[in-house]
Parts: C-alpha cells; structure tokens; sequence
C-alpha cells in the first residue's frame, strides 16, 4: 500500500492513503458475485447474470459500506506501519467515493489526533504530610447517638414547645434567592432532625428556639454547586478547583408543623446484637474503626488531588483537542444524568450544555492532561485494564444506578466513547494507586 504522513497544527496529523487498482478491482468483482446470488434479473438465473447487467443496474457507487470498510482496513494498517498512536475518532474523508472507478485506485486521507509523548519525572517517592486518622471518644459518642436513634421512641411536644437540638421537626418551607423560587427550594410536611446537617449549612441551627405554627425566615449561604453547578463527575481525583464565585444567599420562610422529641435506649448488648454485634464493645471498635477508615479515605482522596495537581502542572505538551471534546463531552452528559436523577425535567433545570462547553473547556483540559500524565505512568509500570477491572467496574455502576449490570455492560461497550471513557478512568485510578503506594509520608496529629 502506498500512504504518507503530513505532519499539521499541534498534534494533528493528515494520513493520505492510496488503495491499489488491482485491489479495487478484486473487491468489486466479489462484491458483484455475491450481488448476483441475490437479485433477481428477467432471464437470468440467480447465480448466471453477466457482471455487465449487473453494473447497469446496480452501480458500485451503491456499495458504500463494502468501500468504507475497505477505507477504514488501509487506514488501520497504515497507522500500524506508520507508528503513530492516534486519540479519539479519526476523521476519514469519504469524498473520493462520489467518483469511484473500478479500474482506478482510489485516493483518500484521514484526519486524526495522536497521543504525544509525555515523561512523567519524579512520580516515585513525592513526598506528603499525611494526617494521622485519630478518632476521639467524643465522635465515638455521637456516632452511638445515631444508632440509638434507630432505637428509640418519640413524644409528640405541645405547640409552645421550643425546639431543641436532636428534635424531629415536621415543616414547610419556601426558598427564594433575590426573589426568585429555588429550584428543589420548597417543599411541604418535610421531616428532618435538627444536627443531623442534611440541610443546607446553617438552616438547621436557625430553627432551634422556634415553636409550631410561627412563620419565621431562615437566611443561608448556598454552597457553590447548588444549583447543579458542576461538580467533578469522573476519576481520576481532580485537582483542586481554581475558580471562584460570589457566595449566592436564599432566604427560607419556615412554619414548623410537628415537634416531636426523640427518647433513647440505654445502650446495652440487647441493642448491639441488633446491630449485629455480640457486645457494646465490639460495636464501639466496630464504630472506631470505621470513623478511621473514613479519614483514612479523605485524607487520601485529598493527597491524590495534590498528585493530580503536580502531574498537570509537569507536563510539557497539551492534550489534543479530539480528548478534550470527549472529556467535555462527557462532563456535559454527566451533569445531564445528575439532573434527571434528581428528578428535574432538564428543559426546567436552566443548564445550557453549549454554555457550559464554553465554561467548562479549561477544566476539560485540565483533567485531560493529568489523564494522558497518568496513562504515560501506567505504560511505565506495565499496568493495563484487565477484563475482570471492567467488570468490576460495570458491577459498581449498577450498583450506584441500580440497574442490571448486563444493561450497564451493554449500553457502554455499545458506544466506542463511553468504552473509552471508562477504561481511561480505570487505567487513570489504578496509575494514581500506583504513585499513591510509593509515596512517602510524613504523619502528623491535629493540634
């Protein structure tokens, strides 16, 4: 075969690629062999009509996708011959095809993105300052007051009653911001129990002292993704977030309905075997261990950020665009899940997926970078995405949608970008578990 590379903007590179006539020839002849077992021609029996005929009345120019695979097997062989490592979905030019001759070669390019090559310096050994996970007796208690909770019974309070920390409220609320409604602001005989911090920061302490059937307002700082702002929605950990906004502030008109006071068990191992321990203790070191696993996680998550930080601000050459739509592409359908799992309509919902390309393109970037910083470690160390690491992973996401894991395996190796996707995000995750274990860490304790 006969093919050149030109070398274009960046990492773009232009694959011009030149199909021999005796190739052309041979495929549409068997192209036409297998045509003529299957037309039906006045006079002639299937199988004996003259290729002549034929070609009258079937042109080659209707075997298109005999033609496009025969594009894309040259395509593929001169990017092997060629060396190059191409990213995202090439662009093959299909116009040579509206003049195609049998006895002619035919001549057509292909646009596509290649990987460059990246060295990662130093990723062995980085060294942090790691917090030591100690959990005191105090969070020990209050973790046990929940679990107490599970166990106790409830006083329905008079209307005078003023509410306390730890009671179970039944209210109304209406949440606005500069006067206009927030979006999954309002709600009518909503429970909640006050400290537990599922509302918004600051909401819940606000309703301490207050009685039944009192309208009152609520003030509060809206946290920056409230109104599904994007969040990060892919792994690897992300870098820190660089921008910064206006703090949004709502007002909440608030008319408690209900009080009621929550009365707890004495913790005995009556309660813990309900729990499913023998023991008050052993549920004690079941808490404790769990209350250090939990900082043992964030303290890690937060040290992968500061690794993906470093690989992003070492590299030397910017990811090519084809990865950059595709990762803008992605946290664009990401946010449009988290949407309609929310249960808004996305018409009402006011994201703009084109604004948000145009917003979200730097972070895009950003990600993109530290991903292909990741898979330069990953060829490195040798480490690959295994069949049984996609398995796992399709296991996770059922779990997480809950759905069949069969659906979720066939809906994502249906579509070459999710594929994609997901074995950058496995390969990204098992690499940054890699730099993780051979870092060296300094342990401290708070205070």
């Amino acid at each position: 075969m006969e093919f050149d590379v030109e070398k274009l903007k960046g990492l773009k590179r232009k694959i011009n690629i030149t199909i021999p006539e005796e190739v052309m020839t041979k495929r549409v002849d068997d192209a036409y062999k297998v045509l003529n077992h299957q037309v039906k021609i006045p006079g002639f029996r299937p199988g004996k009509i003259p290729q002549k005929i034929l070609e009258k009345q079937i042109p080659m120019q209707s075997f298109t996708e005999m033609f496009q695979k025969l594009m894309q097997e040259f395509y593929d062989e001169a990017v092997h011959k060629s060396g190059l490592k191409p990213v995202g979905q090439p662009e093959i030019d299909h116009a040579g095809l509206q003049d195609i001759k049998k006895d002619e070669p035919l001549k057509f390019s292909v646009t596509l993105d290649v990987k460059p090559e990246l060295k990662v310096k130093d990723y062995k050994g980085l060294k942090f300052k790691k917090k030591e996970a100690v959990v005191e007796d105090k969070e020990i208690e209050e973790t046990l007051v929940k679990v107490l909770s599970r166990h106790g019974s409830l006083e329905e309070m008079p209307a005078d009653y003023a509410v306390q920390d730890g009671d179970i409220l039944t209210l109304d609320f209406d949440g606005t911001m500069n006067g206009e409604e927030l979006e999954d602001g309002c709600a009518k005989d909503f429970e909640l129990r006050v400290g537990e911090k599922k509302m918004l920061s600051g909401f819940e302490d606000q309703l301490i002292g207050h009685t039944q059937n009192e309208d009152f307002e609520i003030k509060v700082i809206l946290p920056a993704n409230w109104n599904q702002k994007m969040r990060r929605i892919s792994f690897p950990v992300p870098g820190v977030a660089t921008e910064k906004q206006e703090d949004d502030r709502a007002i909440f008109k608030v008319k408690i309905k209900k009080t009621r006071k929550l009365h707890l068990p004495e913790l005995t191992d009556k309660i813990a075997e309900r729990e499913g321990f023998d023991t008050v203790a052993e549920l004690r070191r079941a808490i404790k261990i769990d209350l250090q696993n939990h900082k043992d996680q964030q303290e890690e998550i937060k040290i992968k950020e500061d690794i993906f930080n470093i690989l992003v601000k070492d590299a030397e050459t910017p990811p090519p665009d084809s990865l950059v739509e595709r990762e803008l592409k992605f946290m664009i359908e990401g946010m449009k899940y988290q949407i309609t799992q929310s249960g808004m309509k996305l018409e009402d919902s006011g994201f703009e997926p084109d604004k948000a390309a145009k917003e979200w393109r730097d972070k895009a970037i950003f990600n993109t970078t530290g991903y292909m910083m990741l898979e330069s470690v990953a060829a490195a160390e040798n480490i690959h995405v295994t069949q049984q690491d996609m398995e796992t992973e399709y296991e996770l996401l059922a779990k997480q949608m809950k759905q069949k894991v069969e659906d979720i395996q066939k809906r994502i190796m249906s579509n070459p970008d999710s594929m994609s996707q997901t074995a950058t995000k496995i390969l990204g995750q098992k690499a940054m578990n890699f730099i993780y274990s051979n870092c060296e860490f300094n342990f401290y304790k708070d205070g």
